[in-house]
């Protein structure tokens, strides 16, 4: 009950949206309860906070009383951290420095979780109220200035990074925490560090808010000749760390900090780094198809491997073969984005729907899609492109193997990047009788002229996962792209596999957060969840 009531705001928002034209229909009820909203978790927030602010003063050192000094009378905000702690927590048998330092974490993540998803929900009914009212893009616009809002909220202040260091500071002189390993017996779980690189921090921050671990802070800067300088600004020795840093555009760059990152971690002795690396960059050049070429998604993987990378986590890899480019103790996971886009197209209600490939090779990957569908209860049909490269980059000719005609289409592939087989395939679908034409993508890259070809061509909307953060000025110039958060899917599958297709849901699922749909698939969060909740 301390969480943002996204449902209540969102029913409230439904009823003075049903006719928006309507001047008579107030709506100062639904602001009213916005603010009530926001001063609960205001409120909630600031008191978990002064209790953890008041264990964390039980570690600090005590100075020593100069002589002659009379004993000073505790100050009224620490008599009141005491009773702010009872409040939030229950009284409990006395624990150890190390047990309750380690409370402190878990809260202290508990925290960041707390924030991530009140901000969320606040952001996105706002958009909602935006969206209903026929606001968007005039200057009735409300969710751009209510964002700027939320920044300046207090739930949203410095305080939470200020613990964090205080708490860091306290592990750092608590014996039991130095030197950990990940096989010392009877270990608390504190091994694991959740990296950051710079490619992605959006999703960086929602991996954490879901996992309720607060990143671990790396310093990451350039000198002035443009090398990259990085330094990891907490203990990892003995720990499992965590990478998270999509080779994205630009991609050597991106490439170059997952390197060094994985590199500073073996260098200050963690016990194995993982690196989840959820766009995989060259891994288009996966075979020698010409003299003289590099096959570059194999030398990456030997770069990766000769940094000490233990393990490797990546989302819709261009090809699975690209796994067997590393060796058999570099285990490789290639997790699957389209289960996230099965129960947001389900709402979409599209009648005689067919999924479309836009090439013969991704047939595999539309017919996993199809099959997801229907085991969503609904039926779906299949048809494949046939296009003709005259050289990279470039579509010739396309011929279409199936029907469309009457029918709604949805065209699944790997990547977007210049967008000109995507936009050239909706407009030949639309050619051959197809109705509403969407798209799914897992990295959407949208380089170049993507966003004018995406505005202009026969495609409703396009949707990819937050694998690539979207550039504002490609919104700028179409707004036919939503981005779909990976870690939405809220719902982690245990035990045995009974699954024929990753796509395919699975039959035992339970949703975290009532403000979000519930996605029943396992995705990015699989590989973290599982290693983490392991130990």
């Amino acid at each position: 009950e301390n969480y943002c009531n996204y449902n209540k705001l969102k029913e409230m928002l439904k009823t003075i949206s049903a006719d928006p034209g309507n001047q008579s229909v107030d709506h100062t009820a639904f602001f009213l309860l916005v603010e009530d909203e926001l001063q609960k978790v205001n409120q909630f927030y600031l008191q978990t906070l002064n209790g953890v602010e008041g264990q964390l003063k039980k570690f600090a050192p005590t100075p020593k009383p100069k002589k002659g000094a009379a004993a000073a009378e505790p100050s009224a905000a620490a008599a009141a951290a005491p009773a702010a702690a009872a409040a939030v927590k229950e009284a409990e048998p006395p624990l150890s420095k190390e047990a309750e330092l380690l409370a402190v974490y878990r809260t202290l993540g508990q925290l960041q979780s707390y924030v991530w998803l009140n901000y969320q929900a606040f952001s996105k009914i706002m958009k909602k109220y935006d969206k209903h009212m026929k606001f968007r893009g005039t200057a009735k616009s409300q969710s751009h200035d209510f964002d700027k809002r939320l920044e300046s909220e207090p739930f949203k202040n410095k305080r939470l990074d200020s613990l964090l260091e205080t708490y860091r500071a306290a592990r750092a002189t608590t014996p039991m925490f130095i030197g950990q390993s990940s096989s010392n017996p009877g270990g608390h779980g504190m091994e694991m560090r959740l990296i950051s690189g710079s490619a992605n921090v959006a999703l960086s921050e929602e991996v954490s808010a879901r996992l309720g671990v607060p990143l671990t802070h790396a310093e990451i800067g350039l000198f002035n000749d443009g090398e990259c300088n990085i330094q990891i600004m907490d203990n990892v020795r003995g720990t499992d760390v965590f990478i998270l840093q999509p080779t994205c555009p630009p991609v050597n760059d991106n490439l170059m900090q997952l390197l060094l990152l994985v590199s500073a971690a073996r260098r200050a002795s963690a016990a194995r780094v993982t690196a989840i690396v959820p766009y995989y960059g060259y891994a288009r050049q996966d075979r020698k198809d010409r003299s003289r070429v590099p096959i570059s998604a194999a030398d990456v993987a030997r770069m990766m491997e000769a940094m000490g990378v233990d393990r490797v986590c990546c989302v819709d890899l261009h090809c699975a073969q690209i796994q067997g480019f590393f060796g058999p103790r570099t285990p490789v996971d290639n997790l699957f984005a389209g289960p996230i886009a099965l129960s947001y197209f389900k709402l979409k209600k599209l009648k005689n729907l067919v999924v479309v490939s836009p090439d013969a090779g991704g047939v595999t990957r539309a017919k996993a899609f199809l099959e997801g569908l229907n085991a969503e209860g609904l039926e779906v049909s299949l048809a494949v492109i046939i296009k003709q490269r005259p050289r990279a980059g470039e579509v010739g000719t396309m011929n279409l193997v199936g029907s469309v005609r009457d029918c709604d289409c949805i065209i699944v592939d790997d990547m977007i990047d210049t967008a000109g087989t995507l936009c050239k395939a909706a407009d030949e679908l639309r050619n051959f009788g197809g109705n509403r034409i969407f798209a799914f993508a897992t990295h959407g890259l949208f380089n170049g002229p993507a966003g004018a070809r995406i505005e202009a061509c026969a495609l409703e909307e396009v949707v990819v996962a937050n694998t690539v953060p979207v550039a504002p000025a490609v919104h700028a110039v179409t707004k036919k792209i939503r981005a779909i958060m990976l870690g939405s899917c809220l719902t982690v599958r245990s035990g045995p596999s009974t699954r024929a297709s990753p796509y395919q849901p699975s039959s035992k699922t339970t949703s975290q957060a009532a403000f979000l749909p519930a996605s029943r698939a396992l995705v990015l969060l699989r590989c973290v969840c599982a290693q983490y909740k392991a130990r």
